[in-house]
């Protein structure tokens, strides 16, 4: 699979990259510093892009998929899924790809939370991460009706530990009491969704 990975400097994403070019598929990773990416591999292509600017962002039309992983940081926009991801859209429509992944973050509620899970998502949102909550609650209104395969995967607090190789998925739920996971096994996680055309239009929770 040719893979179009955005925020690709990130934690997340560099172990992503490096899992997916194992696996044999082909990566662009776009970045605004592109020079900060480091790996080389045949497999790799590094290219400048801002998802926060719609004129910097152009895809190939061989892509097959679109992994979005950029993220807020400190001192960085706070609408970073609710405008990055649309700019992202729009160069997808315009070279004709439709496979979407984007990860956002575990703070919207599911029916499955536990009573723990809920109360501890209504903290964190409440006090630490406001901005990044509603930014996700942005994103899912914005792309709820967008003809492309989408799919939305949705982590709890991650963790820069090795990775454990076993973790819970839940579709359009959460992952009743999962509080945490891996970067490593988020990386893994998005790769099984990639080909699996029953999470198109759909969210995906995954955690422990």
């Amino acid at each position: 699979m040719r893979i179009a990975l955005y925020g690709a400097t990130g934690a997340t994403a560099r172990l992503f990259t490096t899992r997916a070019l194992r696996e044999g598929h082909v990566v662009t990773a776009v970045a605004r510093r592109p020079e900060a990416i480091t790996e080389r591999h045949p497999g790799l292509t590094v290219v400048r892009g801002d998802v926060m600017d719609r004129e910097t962002l152009s895809l190939d039309r061989d892509t097959d998929a679109v992994v979005f992983l950029a993220g807020p940081t400190k001192g960085g926009p706070h609408t970073i899924y609710a405008d990055g991801v649309p700019n992202v859209i729009g160069a997808m429509n315009e070279a004709g790809v439709k496979r979407l992944i984007v990860v956002t973050n575990g703070l919207m509620n599911g029916p499955s939370d536990s009573p723990v899970q809920r109360l501890t998502k209504i903290l964190v949102r409440g006090v630490f991460l406001k901005h990044s909550y509603r930014d996700n609650a942005r994103l899912v209104r914005l792309i709820r009706d967008n003809p492309l395969d989408w799919t939305v995967v949705r982590p709890p607090r991650l963790l820069d530990t090795p990775a454990r190789g076993a973790y819970r998925t839940a579709v359009d739920d959460c992952v009743r009491g999962g509080m945490t996971i891996t970067r490593a096994d988020l990386a893994d996680a998005v790769l099984r969704v990639l080909p699996d055309p029953g999470t198109h239009r759909h969210t995906v929770d995954v955690a422990y």
